[in-house]
């Protein structure tokens, strides 16, 4: 195989050696190994190409940000824009090369392909902070202050929450923006069946039913008719408001956009969107609303790609978001449970959510750290504070100053202090604890430990009178903790992408070199590498076999118990709990039904009636699943612990010693081809491993991490 040149007749020398040898040049760059020596035809140093190169214009980040984090960001951009420039060189040039026979036009072909993914591949996928927590807890203000944007989403005392998913995130451009996605028609005729059968006022009713205090449900069910279709649409059958046409309004494609030069004018825009308030008006279109993305124009906070998702604090039983919902939590990189801190120790809602996220983690989740931020720190009554924390005088007067004009601001700042120190301490040893338990109960290892749990206490309000103050309110500590989990991910990606750049380099250069009088010796060599592979192959095959077996095996035997308690366990959830008496009960019951076994009771708490029929099934595999898809830990039982093997025994052939004839002047193209099929072990393990998981619809992101 060899390129042609303008003239179409054979060029001798390699048209890839350049960009080798320039990534060569670069390797303490580039993360690669570097090597003193280049082969023949090396002349040309890349770098000198990048020097008068327009570079992208990137967002600015915070001037806050330390000198070593700003030189890793540029250093990674400019890896990043260098190795793409290599893969599109190694591009243009693979279509000038001719080739001979059959073998090398599979060989060329396999080589473009490789080369076309390499050069279309993401490098700055999204990286997701979910914000989640009760309604009123703060976390529309908390992102307002973390982007340093007032008002960029709505908040409110007054009783109105966020209704919808919103997306925060970077962009270009001088406009704020929004995209609006709405639920589509089919999506909102199903949830419109809910909410007419929740408004149906009961035949027969028993005077004992207001006993009842499940009624939340049912009370947003009439806000949301009364919202979309006004007064007239309570009472009416489901057949009679789809006659209402109501989606006449809405575009055809369920999309929006709005676009402003304020934070404050694209909020006004938005309110009727994601917001339910009590007093309602014409145009709102909060209950049809799926999620909401706003972007921010060159923002000097939050990096490229990191997406704050501010959840609904409501219940929200509708499908479409609750699916939404799960699909952000297992996306999350990190977890932002938010509580007042007053109730934050004691809060129900933070121990759901914590529980939740480290069962996504294990199932696959991307979740690497959980932050507790607790916020209105600057609500508190300091004299109630000081008597029943039975703070002295002589304490309080060593941190404050005698000036008496701002004794009591300096008290108040003592005690939102010390109520900081206090909580942070109790929350930290509290979350440890449950983590060490939950622990406990499974095989499996996380990805992050009980090390990358964290604790913010914040002020929303101290913040906007002292931006750049980090001891009253943590929000600036907040910005550092999100840039340092942006730096981590992305120099693993761009190390990565560098690395398999390299590797395919390393193959292009050994293509450039003559060894024709060895073929027949490296013939055998592949031949005996390939046998092992095989062999290899056929073993792993069998642990997999064997696996499916297993699984096969424990769903059945799950199944079989689930079927013998499923009354039961329905029986079980018919009876109201802790009484002998039905009475009361139908609301939570009706509300069981109309969402598919899964309600959140406000007066009940969490009931999930699937997961109670499953719990025989769930007991049966989840110790497996546990045991044979943990990613950070090889063992016998385990699917890493196969692969490891796999993936040494094929190390150990590649780099078996080669006969004395094939070193000498080919010595450096060996051990090119050593190099490069080394790079593409991994890759081609991490594809074994997608497919099995795709075969069993299990998380990739759940096997393993070599």
């Amino acid at each position: 195989m060899e390129p042609a040149d303008s003239e179409g007749a054979p060029n001798t020398s390699f048209p890839y050696t350049s960009a080798a040898s320039a990534c060569r040049g670069e390797s303490d760059n580039c993360g690669a190994t570097s090597r003193s020596g280049t082969p023949k035809g090396t002349k040309r140093n890349l770098s000198a190409e990048f020097t008068g190169r327009k570079k992208r214009k990137e967002p600015a980040f915070s001037p806050d940000m330390p000198e070593e984090d700003y030189k890793l960001w540029q250093n990674l951009n400019e890896w990043e824009e260098r190795t793409k420039k290599v893969v599109e060189e190694i591009c243009e040039n693979l279509e000038n090369v001719n080739y001979v026979d059959s073998d090398e036009k599979e060989l060329l072909d396999s080589l473009k392909r490789k080369t076309l993914k390499l050069k279309d591949k993401c490098l700055r996928e999204n990286m997701y902070i979910g914000a989640f927590g009760q309604t009123g807890a703060g976390k529309s203000s908390l992102v307002n202050a973390v982007l340093h944007e007032r008002g960029l989403l709505p908040t409110s005392s007054s009783g109105a929450c966020t209704s919808a998913v919103v997306k925060v995130q970077s962009a270009g451009g001088r406009k704020f923006k929004a995209e609006i996605e709405f639920l589509t028609e089919e999506e909102w005729n199903e949830e419109l069946k809910v909410l007419v059968k929740l408004c149906e006022k009961e035949e027969n009713s028993d005077t004992d039913d207001d006993e009842d205090g499940d009624t939340k449900e049912f009370e947003m069910a009439e806000k949301k008719l009364k919202t979309v279709y006004g007064d007239c649409g309570l009472g009416k059958s489901h057949e009679e408001l789809l006659k209402m046409k109501i989606y006449r309004e809405i575009p055809k494609n369920n999309k929006k956009s709005l676009s402003e030069d304020t934070a404050q004018a694209l909020t006004e825009k938005l309110e009727p969107y994601i917001r339910s308030k009590s007093s309602q008006s014409k145009n709102i279109f909060w209950p049809l609303v799926k999620s909401v993305t706003v972007y921010v124009p060159n923002s000097k906070i939050l990096p490229e790609g990191v997406v704050l998702i501010d959840f609904p604090g409501s219940g929200d039983s509708n499908k479409a978001r609750d699916q939404m919902w799960k699909e952000h939590l297992g996306n999350c990189k990190s977890v932002w449970i938010v509580s007042k801190i007053s109730r934050a120790i004691d809060e129900k809602i933070a121990d759901e959510i914590f529980g939740e996220t480290i069962k996504a983690a294990t199932n696959g989740g991307r979740c690497q750290d959980i932050a507790f931020i607790c916020t209105q720190t600057d609500d508190l009554q300091p004299g109630e504070y000081i008597r029943e924390h039975g703070i002295t005088a002589e304490e309080m007067n060593k941190s404050i100053e005698d000036d008496s004009s701002y004794r009591n601001k300096q008290v108040k700042r003592y005690c939102v202090l010390h109520r900081n120190d206090k909580v942070k301490t109790a929350m930290i040893i509290q979350y440890e604890n449950k983590w060490k338990r939950i622990r406990r109960k499974q095989s499996a290892e996380l990805e992050f430990s009980k090390d990358d749990l964290y604790v913010f206490t914040v002020s929303s309000a101290q913040y906007w009178k002292s931006p750049s103050s980090d001891s009253e309110t943590e929000i600036p500590r907040l910005r550092k903790h999100i840039i340092n989990m942006y730096l981590k991910e992305r120099k693993k990606v761009v190390t990565d992408y560098v690395s398999e750049v390299w590797g395919l380099l390393l193959l292009l250069t050994s293509l450039n070199n003559s060894l024709n009088k060895q073929n027949n010796i490296l013939s055998t060599r592949f031949k005996t590498m390939s046998e092992s592979f095989e062999e290899q192959l056929g073993s792993l095959t069998d642990h997999m076999e064997r696996f499916a077996r297993n699984l096969q095996d424990q769903l059945k035997r799950g199944v079989d118990k689930d079927e013998k308690k499923c009354l039961e366990v329905i029986k079980r959830h018919t009876e109201r709990p802790g009484t002998n008496s039905y009475q009361g009960y139908h609301r939570t019951l009706k509300a069981i039904c109309n969402y598919d076994g899964v309600y959140n009771s406000p007066t009940f708490g969490p009931i999930d009636v699937n997961r109670d029929l499953s719990q025989s099934l769930h007991s049966e595999i989840d110790p497996f699943f546990e045991s044979t898809f943990q990613f950070n830990k090889a063992t016998r039982s385990s699917m890493k612990g196969h692969l490891d093997v796999f993936k040494t025994s094929l190390n150990t052939v590649i780099d078996e010693a080669q006969p004395t004839k094939c070193m000498g002047d080919n010595a450096w193209v060996w051990q090119c081809r050593q190099k490069f099929m080394k790079t593409e072990t991994l890759p081609h393990l991490l594809s074994f491993s997608s497919i099995f998981c795709f075969y069993f619809r299990f998380p990739a992101s759940a096997v393993f991490c070599v």
